[in-house]
């Protein structure tokens, strides 16, 4: 089961500390593609899980929001902050 959720790209940890492009862009209803452009960018880190995926951890999504590109600001902040919050672990 959890290769097969690994291969789907989805977090095989019981701990939601590592997302892939996919579930980020899913709950913050932005396109996967605008995600993997900031990591494209380098404005959001990533570590390798193999050559065509990756996974975000919590903590480089915590950096990206406390502190994003100039001309992302606005963006981020109309972003849901329920959503954030649910991303980072943090309690409504």
């Amino acid at each position: 089961m959890a290769t097969k959720l690994w291969a789907l790209g989805y977090s095989t940890s019981p701990f939601l500390d590592n997302y892939s492009s996919a579930e980020i862009a899913r709950v913050l209803c932005v396109h996967s593609t605008t995600v993997s452009g900031w990591v494209r960018r380098g404005w959001l880190k990533t570590s390798r899980r193999s050559s065509k995926r990756y996974q975000v951890r919590r903590w480089h999504l915590k950096s990206f929001f406390e502190n994003p590109p100039q001309h992302l600001k606005k963006r981020i902040a109309s972003i849901d902050s329920e959503a954030i919050n649910y991303l980072l672990g943090r309690k409504a």
